[in-house]
């Protein structure tokens, strides 16, 4: 990922796997192809903070991980004509045990 270029997630419980911008996929499979990698997409985290009760209270961690979520390009076709960013969609494999 590009700290330039912003990244966004949603989480989606009708999705199972990961949906990723077209930019994020085939950057990543390039990466991956250079490094003859076996698996495009392997142990995939995501970490965030998020406050924990109230401000008070301070922020916490929260790391949700998924092992070789079926992962889609977005396509580059989209509804924002105007967004700049990176886009990944979570689904349940990232919420499972967690």
């Amino acid at each position: 990922l590009d700290k330039k270029t912003p990244t966004y997630v949603i989480f989606d419980t009708g999705l199972s796997g990961m949906a990723v911008s077209e930019e994020l996929f085939e950057g990543r499979n390039l990466q991956a192809r250079k490094n003859r990698e076996k698996s495009l997409w392997g142990e995939v985290s995501v970490a965030f903070e998020t406050k924990a009760g109230g401000e008070e209270e301070g922020q916490r961690l929260v790391e949700l991980s998924a092992r070789k979520p079926i992962t889609t390009p977005l396509g580059r076709d989209t509804p924002w004509t105007r967004f700049k960013g990176n886009l990944i969609v979570l689904g349940l494999a990232f919420l499972d045990g967690n």
